[in-house]
């Protein structure tokens, strides 16, 4: 009874009137302790050596991911006795020079258990110095991926707080097995120690396996926890914080409130996902794909068995999407909710834990998204325990943070490269690249147009016009004047929308104009290292075909495990002996940079600046008459109707129309009508200005001279056309309607043996049914849709008053239509007609009545010019037959190379005397990683 005498020798005084109240405090002591003997559950043992059979003193005995541990004495033998121990756990003993053991334990309440170890010496054991000295890039660039994969995500808060004391006990070597794929194993010697400053644990790690893979990696092994003891008050609040963050949200969070049936109130949301259903497009929208891909399920309609061994069988029926509401995340899956989303399936349909909603067998259980993110960085014991209440994470959740992350997730940048680094008074300048996401699901929401300018130094706007984006790529060229004068200029690019945000998210890049006869001398381009990464080859051959002469050319891209890499690139060809290197341009690479840079502090958007879906036009609508209303409706016509739409004012009178498509000037007309289709009132277009320069531009550094030796050559093509391909005599030549009336592949189609499947119905219902209730719309914040465009028989249908698509759909029924197409995200072809997606029918009598003539009667209208997209120009790769080369100083260029599965061919026209090329590759792999690489040939 020492622990009771200890306990009750306490100086105070005992009034004498509670000597009843005495002796029932003693007796619940001694019971407390009596029971909690008797609870108790003991763990003994021995570790002995295998060659000697004696005990080896002072080993480590632990159990697995806990901070639960303790060493055998000085014969080997050892005894753990705790009051909380799991029903099921891995027993590990472990000493240096030895080979680690674990072995998996079942023990019940108030049990005692023994297990023996025996410990085989380890053959060959490498000295610090020697193991240090097997570091080389190879080994570094392992490295590095390993502290990837296995401390934090890259993107983690956490990630700089977490190292390897003693990394140099790795080892690490490529497997290229007789089946299957490459991969890169590491082995290490000694168990690593790891020092999480984050959480506050030092941790020892016995690696048993890594494997990396292209797509894919996997680790294992025992750790051991032992808490970083510090006397500093804020670090240990820290501590405590950032243990409490990494619990929220984890699966032992979500198991154990399922285990208590407290999901709803512990923040979690359960759905089932349904398999992709034929003829519907899934979306990055939640309140879309609410009932729709996505199903909510109750807490309780989730099994939980209890298993003899005091753990619980968990029937986890299919794959869960798990939503977790109790704290902000940049969501890269939906665009309109900013919290964590993951997924859980179970390959088995069921899965293990402990009473503390530890998965036993985690290999049963596979995490992706959010809840997959947690590396040992964030990884805690298995023996921690939560508080009740999570009071110092109310900061984590507040409505300025998920608001600066709605509008961080929605800025986009460009970038592009140019087909050579300086030019010449009279050249055209081509370029071509990709916009930047911070969240790649707005690739297709955010912005379809960019603003292109050419600025002197005095930043002076020489030149300016919109061009296309599609689909994330930009392509385009403009002429520089014949009597532009020399000097360093600079291209400035940016969308409308990019002008809520900083202006340093504007794309600039030095474009420096020579007088004709002067040179540049070439610079030394410095090799990018990609840590072996990334390998780039590239070989040629030079044919005569005819009278043509061409360089075959052929590149690849492989990784570390030689496997092929795909990717997206700008490619140019430049005749080396007239085309010098700059050294000092920006890159793709240090665009790159942008995508990394964090949140912004204390940044709102007022969006003062809209999204732009194709040319946009402003105006001002104004009362002529007093009982003119406040808002009205503005018709907008394109020359003949060749486009039109309606869009309303603000109360004071403010307009804005997007989603136009046409290529250089036309006459766009305004009305605001009246229901007898009279004009009323005065319309003012709006011009649009550009954003006013400040700040400094990128300037290169290069020394000119002048060439005397030979004729310099400045790239002019002429009036070259583009042959149109011909179609062989054999070949089925597609009707107007077959090819899409001109307007390419819809997002979706329905043909005839799919509208079988619903006989007699109207085509709103089908619509209905594959579009949620007829919705098509781009699904963007702020915006009203309207109604989509209709196109019947190759006409466009023009609405009646207060009439709606689902009106005259209802009017259709499948027995009558051959096919059914329909655009949604691919609709800026049509114009702001086509701004809320588009519905294109062909019926089985291929003629309709039309109830309006085409011709448009501009009378009343407010008439202004109004500049289109720019003109495409592709650059003429291959010369049309019999024409001579002539001695350009670009021979090949691509603006964006949009699909290459690890190697690509193309052939270079060389004009004669072309004895050296330059080949420059830039862009993005699929992965994501950004390259950029410049080949010296000579032919």
């Amino acid at each position: 009874m020492t622990n009771l005498d200890e306990f009750t020798l306490v100086k105070f005084r005992r009034p004498a009137v509670f000597p009843i109240l005495q002796k029932r405090l003693i007796l619940c002591i001694f019971l407390c302790f009596t029971l909690g003997s008797v609870f108790s559950q003991t763990i003994k043992g021995s570790v002995k050596d295998s060659a000697t059979g004696e005990g080896i003193p002072f080993t480590n005995v632990f159990i697995n991911n806990t901070t639960i541990g303790t060493t055998t004495d000085e014969n080997g033998f050892f005894t753990l006795t705790r009051p909380d121990l799991p029903s099921t756990f891995s027993l590990v003993a472990s000493f240096v020079g030895y080979t680690t053991v674990d072995k998996n334990v079942t023990i019940g309440v108030g049990e005692t258990k023994t297990v023996d170890f025996i410990l085989t010496p380890l053959e060959s054991v490498l000295s610090e110095v020697e193991l240090k000295s097997r570091r080389d890039k190879p080994w570094e660039r392992n490295l590095k991926r390993f502290e990837n994969v296995f401390l934090a995500l890259p993107d983690d808060p956490l990630a700089n707080e977490v190292k390897i004391i003693n990394p140099w006990v790795l080892d690490f070597k490529k497997v290229n097995p007789d089946k299957g794929p490459n991969y890169i194993q590491a082995t290490a010697q000694e168990p690593l120690i790891l020092e999480n400053e984050a959480l506050g644990y030092k941790v020892t790690y016995f690696l048993q396996d890594y494997k990396f893979y292209k797509n894919k990696s996997s680790y294992y092994g025992l750790a051991f926890f032992e808490d970083i003891i510090t006397s500093d008050s804020v670090k240990a609040a820290k501590y405590l914080l950032n243990k409490q963050t990494s619990y929220q949200g984890s699966v032992k969070h979500l198991m154990k409130s399922l285990l208590l049936q407290e999901l709803p109130v512990e923040g979690f949301n359960l759905y089932k996902t349904l398999p992709e259903q034929m003829n519907r497009q899934r979306t990055n929208t939640y309140a879309v794909e609410l009932g729709e891909s996505i199903i909510p399920i109750q807490q309780d309609s989730i099994r939980r068995i209890p298993l003899r061994n005091g753990n619980f069988r968990i029937i986890w029926p299919d794959r869960l999407e798990v939503h977790f509401l109790g704290k902000s995340w940049r969501n890269e899956y939906y665009v309109d909710i900013y919290h964590p989303v993951g997924w859980i399936s179970a390959p088995l349909g069921f899965f293990d834990i402990d009473r503390n909603g530890v998965p036993i067998d985690p290999t049963q259980v596979v995490l992706s998204g959010y809840i997959g993110r947690p590396r040992m960085g964030r990884t805690l014991p298995h023996d921690y325990v939560p508080p009740k209440t999570f009071e110092n994470l109310a900061a984590e959740v507040n409505l300025e943070e998920i608001n600066r992350n709605k509008w961080e997730s929605k800025r986009e940048r460009p970038y592009f490269s140019t087909n050579k680094p300086y030019y010449y008074p009279g050249e055209r300048v081509w370029f071509g690249g990709t916009m930047l996401y911070k969240n790649q699901f707005y690739r297709d929401t955010l912005s379809q147009v960019l603003h292109v300018e050419l600025r002197d130094e005095r930043t002076n706007l020489v030149f300016s016009n919109q061009y296309r984006i599609e689909s994330g790529t930009i392509a385009g060229s403009f002429d520089l004047p014949d009597s532009l004068p020399l000097g360093d200029y600079f291209i400035r690019a940016y969308t409308d929308w990019m002008r809520n945000y900083p202006k340093g998210d504007m794309f600039m890049r030095a474009l420096p104009v020579l007088a004709k006869g002067l040179n540049v001398e070439n610079q030394q381009i410095p090799e990018v290292d990609y840590a072996g990464d990334l390998i780039f080859d590239i070989s040629q051959s030079v044919i005569l075909e005819g009278s043509d002469r061409k360089a075959l050319i052929n590149l690849t891209i492989k990784d570390a495990l030689d496997e092929p890499v795909p990717a997206q690139f700008s490619l140019s060809v430049t005749n080396s002996d007239l085309v010098a290197q700059i050294a000092d341009q920006e890159t793709i690479i240090s665009s790159y940079d942008w995508l990394d840079e964090p949140l912004m502090e204390r940044f709102t958007v007022s969006p003062t600046f809209g999204i732009e879906y194709g040319i946009t036009v402003e105006g001002k609508f104004e009362k002529t008459k007093k009982r003119d209303p406040d808002i009205n409706p503005i018709t907008i016509v394109r020359g003949d109707l060749e486009d039109y739409g309606v869009v309303k004012t603000d109360s004071s009178g403010y307009f804005r129309a997007s989603g136009l498509n046409f290529v250089g000037w036309d006459t766009l007309a305004f009305a605001a009508l009246d229901q007898k289709q009279r004009p009323y009132g005065m319309i003012t277009y709006t011009p649009r200005t550009p954003p006013a320069f400040n700040g400094t531009f990128p300037k290169n550094q290069y020394q000119k001279y002048e060439v005397v030796e030979y004729p310099l050559a400045y790239d002019n093509f002429g009036d070259y056309i583009l042959l149109e391909e011909f179609v062989a005599e054999d070949t089925k030549i597609e009707s107007i309607a077959e090819n899409y009336y001109g307007y390419g592949a819809p997002d979706r189609e329905f043909t005839s043996s799919e509208l079988e499947n619903w006989p007699g119905n109207t085509v709103a219902s089908v619509i209905g049914m594959k579009f949620g209730n007829g919705r098509l719309g781009n699904f963007n914040y702020g915006l009203n849709d309207g109604e989509p465009l209709l196109i019947i028989d190759g006409s466009r249908y023009l609405y009646n008053e207060g009439e709606t698509a689902n009106d005259v759909l209802q009017n259709y029924l499948t027995d009558e239509v051959k096919s059914i197409a329909v655009y949604t995200l691919n609709s800026n072809v049509f114009g702001l007609a086509g701004f809320a997606g588009v519905i294109m029918i062909e019926t089985k009598r291929g003629e309709r009545k039309t109830k309006d003539k085409r011709r448009f009667n501009d009378f009343g209208f407010a008439k202004y010019p109004v500049r289109g997209f720019a003109e495409t120009n592709p650059f003429p790769n291959v010369p049309n037959p019999g024409q001579n080369l002539g001695q350009n100083a670009t021979l090949f260029w691509t603006p964006w190379v949009s699909e290459m599965e690890g190697s690509y061919d193309f052939e270079v026209f060389l004009p004669e005397g072309v004895k050296n090329i330059t080949v420059k590759m830039e862009g993005i792999t699929g992965e994501g990683i950004p390259f950029w690489k410049i080949f010296q040939l000579e032919l």
